[in-house]
């Protein structure tokens, strides 16, 4: 059986449906304060529960465990907050010291928040969190490594970077944000010149890549999972513009932070994990007919 925490989140979402895809209900268990369709739910109140959690409820037989279940800023306000950023120790800390007798493999989705600033970030970069958010993260990459070496479970971490997809609509990230603009037909808002370049990786693209980290023989050490066509903002508003086919008037408003470039290389995956095969383009009106179909419920 494998064991997905944080199923309820954005990436734990399209997780739970493609390894239900894959493997079955019956072999997928959501570890989940709240019930999930088409799974085996472990229900937790905020990790509170004894060593003996899983075995007790029948659950001796999870050989792999992937620890998506994390608090994780929904916009750059909540990256240093104490207790929330603080919940991602503890609750790493509950689930690792928990009796799992027959876990073979872990996998721990972190973030590129671990780095400094670096262009491009690679694997090499310097690690300097600049929020607490960051910390804590790199923190539970310590505390997963140090727990994996010590039962002899294989493990992997992967910094997730700048995903994008369907049901990200929660967060105040610049493609949602400009989606829901868009189709309250509200102006659009450019930061300063809107020249900072990014790079985006999409949602499934994100899948194949924990599913392939699974398969790893060994520990390669962390592994950025990141898309690697760049763009500007402005350019990216553009042609979310273009794929909307909506008339916006664009606002530009002083910038908030200093402007950066957040350019990745992504070599290191390609290598040992997946290529990405969803084009910026592509993803971008997959998400927009998600919207547009979900119009009411995300406004």
């Amino acid at each position: 059986m494998i064991l997905v925490t944080g199923a309820s989140g954005f990436i734990g979402r399209h997780l739970m449906n493609k390894l239900v895809s894959l493997y079955g209900k019956e072999h997928v268990v959501a570890l989940t304060s709240s019930p999930i369709d088409d799974c085996v739910n472990l229900l937790h109140n905020g990790y509170d529960f004894d060593d003996d959690f899983f075995v007790r409820n029948g659950l001796a037989n999870i050989h792999s465990v992937i620890h998506a279940g994390a608090f994780t800023p929904k916009s750059g306000a909540e990256a240093n907050d104490i207790q929330r950023s603080n919940s991602n120790i503890l609750n790493t800390t509950r689930l690792i010291t928990s009796e799992l007798p027959n876990v073979k493999t872990l996998i721990f989705l972190s973030t590129l928040d671990v780095y400094g600033d670096a262009s491009p970030i690679t694997e090499d970069s310097l690690v300097e969190p600049a929020s607490l958010y960051g910390h804590a993260k790199l923190y539970c990459e310590a505390l997963v490594s140090a727990w994996a070496s010590k039962k002899d479970v294989k493990h992997q971490i992967l910094r997730i970077g700048h995903v994008y997809g369907p049901g990200e609509e929660k967060y105040q990230k610049i493609i949602p944000v400009t989606m829901r603009r868009l189709l309250a037909g509200e102006p659009l808002r450019i930061y300063g010149e809107g020249n900072e370049i990014r790079s985006f990786i999409y949602i499934s693209d994100v899948m194949n890549a924990i599913l392939a980290s699974l398969e790893l023989e060994k520990y390669e050490g962390p592994i950025n999972v990141v898309g690697e066509e760049q763009i500007t903002i402005k350019d990216l508003i553009s042609r979310l513009i273009g794929i909307s086919k909506v008339d916006s008037i664009l606002e530009h408003v002083p910038a908030l932070t200093k402007s950066r470039d957040l350019i990745f290389d992504n070599q290191k995956m390609k290598q040992l994990l997946i290529s990405p095969k969803v084009a910026l383009d592509e993803g971008l009106e997959r998400e927009w007919e998600y919207m547009e179909k979900n119009y009411e419920a995300i406004l």
